[in-house]
């Protein structure tokens, strides 16, 4: 998935983790390298590995892995199975889940409207991604509850061995920049099983 580098598209936003976290033609975006690293990551501070049932990936540096913690898995509620739960320094988080039912490769796009929180705005378009070698499609929005910091958050969905993999980043407006790329190391380090 390439990220969009303008602040306007990014701004236009799409993952749903923590923020009511669920979901889920043209040609196919690719993951590319990033070539900056995240600004919380300390100089030679390292990735480390990441393993889950059907994937693998890295932790971006200064990142922490919380899939082994119920309460960060509960506060990701939503559908299907939580495989993968990571939190960055300004507290974004990425998660990675497998939908309830598998979605036909034709319905994605309209999957992921239908799990897109009500009261989101900016909402993208749905664009092709392709995570290791496996089409999708991803959207970004704005969204928050009354009352709380507006969020960004990107959202995407691909098929994969039979299974409907749903990932996603929620992270506050003036940190989704920065999340963004901690989010594009994860995904230009994937690998599926």
């Amino acid at each position: 998935m390439t990220v969009p580098s303008s602040p306007h598209a990014l701004a236009t936003g799409a993952c749903v983790a923590l923020l009511l976290l669920t979901a889920c033609g043209g040609a196919t975006a690719t993951v590319t390298p990033s070539s900056s690293t995240t600004a919380s990551a300390s100089p030679g501070a390292e990735s480390t590995p990441f393993a889950a049932a059907g994937f693998h990936t890295s932790v971006p540096a200064g990142w922490q892995d919380q899939t082994a913690d119920p309460s960060a898995v509960a506060s990701s509620s939503g559908g299907g199975t939580v495989l993968m739960v990571l939190t960055a320094p300004d507290h974004g988080v990425v998660v990675a889940r497998t939908t309830p039912q598998p979605v036909a490769d034709d319905q994605l796009a309209q999957y992921l409207t239908s799990i897109t929180p009500a009261g989101a705005t900016d909402v993208s378009q749905a664009q092709p991604i392709d995570v290791d070698g496996v089409s999708g499609v991803f959207v970004t929005f704005v969204g928050g509850s009354p009352g709380a910091a507006a969020a960004e958050s990107e959202d995407m969905v691909v098929n994969q061995a039979g299974n409907t993999y749903e990932i996603t980043l929620n992270a506050s407006q003036p940190g989704f920049t920065e999340d963004s790329t901690g989010l594009q190391e994860i995904l230009n380090t994937w690998t599926w099983d």
